[in-house]
């Protein structure tokens, strides 16, 4: 690109290849409302929030620094192994599968169950003969050994929830909460506070970051357990009545027992770590329990604990599951339509008519390729997070309140902490005048049903400048590269109005680039940019060594044109990797007044009054 000069004005020319432009916006007629065209540019309209402090970036999953590291995955082949003999029903019985006797005879089972004694030992009973159509009774986790003709063996190890009888009791007589069901409600301005699971989990469920809390890792010998010290959210559902189940698929990676030190005792009436101790054991590829993929086994014990107490007691669930995505970046969609297909199972058999559901990641993508971009960077801190309430408690005037107060927050700066104060909520139901006063926001931690200020900053929501995903507006004109491609994108916007204005040729003279003016470039923080990854063991100190460079970034310019000596300012989007630039239209402002200078088409077509200088009027 170079710069010609004369002494009245500057005119731009372009040596080098135009980039490729993609065009929203436009005022034709398969633009319309209602029209495919029109619903796709709707779509992708500036890639950012910018009605509020914290612009927040609109990530695409096909964007060109990512789209090289997905790819479809092979199905599991649980198919292989060796078929099951037995099953637990709905109504916690085992049950053999009737072609297992067809082709070994009679069969004869022992069960043996096993409890937790602590986060790194469990206890199992001596085997006792059950037969088919028996109830499981003794315990959720057990081993079911059987044997046929020939000395035939199958082992199995197995789960199902057990209600215990004694607490729902006590619990039945306790006021149910207000009927709730409905729609998904997905922030996109859900930013995590910190590195990896547990200080993603830690905000949620206690309100405060591990450094704030007393000291519970593992290496030290003054550590605590952390169901000492923590105050989790969970105990708080306990004491209101709740059953409550804190469920990981995983334990040798736990959240709270990995690097910290554990529970001492059982954190929540069902928890899953005691059978994960065992199945790290029993099974050679946790991604499959026999002949059945680990996760759908993971959805029926889910399935099993919200059947189990439907109608006795209202119910606590946070299942943590990470087997399929801990590793790989795109071993999880192995398990999309499963997912898909258990939540409406539950939607459809009622066991969530009274539920709030949330469904989220615990952070984003961490794989080392991915991260060293800059959407990588992005999507490992705003991960997936929705909220689903049910139709039912949204038609109620608190319900109304809330819900449309979490509509407005979707697009705004939330947290970790806010989620603690949204569930501190369900116990504690707000009034009508406190839901519909917003939240303050020098306070950390804002429940989400009760509107969020949109002037939130990263500082008052906890967000450390590494961790913000907030963009900023900075000069593009003090630095000669930036100078360079806000010039290309000055002419490139000229050439897409003119583009736009060759119908209307005859009466509307072509326009040339007269001066760049002013230009801005929309970018996230230096320090976010400069985060490679943590120093130390516990993820608390930030390496700042990174060098990743943002390839798309969104400009405002500000250029005037020859004829007519308009001013415009215009947002365009740039990706410097596929030299893409994207115009819209619709935000291409005339901020000077353009008078008559349009009228010879004006009557004919007035949206394209802002581009047009009648040849007359030269």
């Amino acid at each position: 690109m170079e710069l010609q000069t004369s002494e009245t004005s500057w005119v731009f020319t372009v040596k080098l290849n135009t980039p490729k432009v993609i065009l929203l916006g436009g005022d034709r007629e398969n633009d319309l409302p209602g029209t495919a065209s029109f619903e796709r540019s709707r779509e992708r309209k500036l890639g950012f929030v910018e009605a509020q402090t914290c612009r927040l970036p609109k990530l695409d999953i096909n964007g060109s620094e990512v789209i090289q590291y997905f790819e479809k995955p092979k199905p599991l082949k649980c198919d292989s192994n060796a078929e099951n003999w037995a099953y637990i029903d709905d109504n916690r019985q085992l049950r053999i599968f009737p072609k297992i006797e067809e082709k070994y005879g009679k069969i004869r089972c022992e069960i043996s169950y096993f409890y937790r004694v602590d986060d790194k030992n469990t206890r199992v009973t001596s085997p006792v003969a059950i037969e088919d159509g028996s109830a499981i009774k003794e315990g959720d986790y057990f081993i079911l050994e059987c044997s046929g003709k020939d000395q035939k063996k199958w082992q199995h190890l197995s789960w199902t929830v057990v209600a215990n009888d004694s607490r729902v009791e006590a619990l039945s007589q306790i006021k149910k909460p207000e009927d709730w069901s409905g729609l998904d409600v997905y922030f996109i301005g859900y930013n995590i506070v910190g590195d990896g699971t547990p200080q993603a989990f830690i905000p949620i469920l206690t309100g405060s970051t591990e450094e704030e809390l007393p000291l519970t890792r593992r290496r030290f010998k003054n550590a605590h357990y952390v169901d000492e010290v923590y105050p989790f959210v969970w105990n708080n559902f306990s004491d209101a009545g709740y059953i409550t189940l804190y469920g990981e698929d995983s334990a040798r990676v736990g959240t709270f027992t990995y690097r910290l030190k554990g529970f001492k005792n059982q954190p929540t009436d069902h928890y899953t770590r005691t059978f994960f101790q065992r199945a790290e054991t029993f099974y050679k590829d946790m991604k499959c329990f026999g002949n059945v993929p680990m996760h759908k086994e993971w959805f029926r014990y889910v399935s099993d604990f919200m059947h189990s107490y439907k109608g006795l007691a209202p119910r606590f669930l946070l299942a943590f599951h990470s087997l399929l995505s801990h590793d790989s970046i795109n071993l999880v969609q192995v398990a999309d339509d499963d997912t898909v297909a258990h939540l409406k199972h539950l939607y459809e058999t009622g066991e969530l008519e009274k539920s709030l559901v949330i469904v989220m990641a615990d952070h984003g993508n961490r794989f080392a390729k991915l991260r060293s971009t800059h959407q990588g960077q992005l999507e490992e801190r705003l991960p997936f997070f929705a909220i689903s309430l049910p139709k039912s408690f949204r038609e109620t005037e608190s319900g109304s309140i809330a819900y449309k107060n979490l509509l407005a927050n979707k697009e705004r700066l939330t947290t970790p902490f806010d989620i603690h104060a949204t569930l501190l909520d369900i116990i504690h139901w707000p009034t009508i005048e406190k839901l519909k006063t917003p939240n303050v926001a020098k306070n950390r931690s804002l429940s989400l049903f009760r509107e969020v200020p949109e002037n939130r900053t990263c500082a008052e929501a906890g967000i450390e400048p590494h961790w913000c995903t907030c963009l900023n507006w900075e000069s593009a004109m003090n630095n000669e590269e930036q100078k360079e491609i806000s010039k290309m994108l000055a002419l490139t916007t000229v050439k897409t109005i003119n583009d736009f204005t060759e119908k209307e040729r005859k009466s509307c003279a072509p326009l040339k680039l007269n001066a760049l003016e002013d230009s801005h470039r929309l970018v996230p923080n230096e320090i976010l940019l400069k985060y490679k990854n943590v120093k130390d063991v516990d993820g608390f100190v930030p390496d700042l060594s990174g060098k990743t460079k943002a390839v798309f970034a969104h400009y405002q310019i500000k250029f005037s044109t020859v004829p007519g000596n308009a001013l415009y300012e215009a947002t365009v989007g740039y990706n410097s990797a596929t030299d893409t630039v994207t115009v819209d239209l619709t935000a291409i402002s005339h901020v000077n007044k353009y008078g008559d200078l349009p009228h010879c088409v004006i009557d004919r077509n007035y949206f394209l009054a802002a581009y047009c200088v009648c040849y007359d009027k030269i």
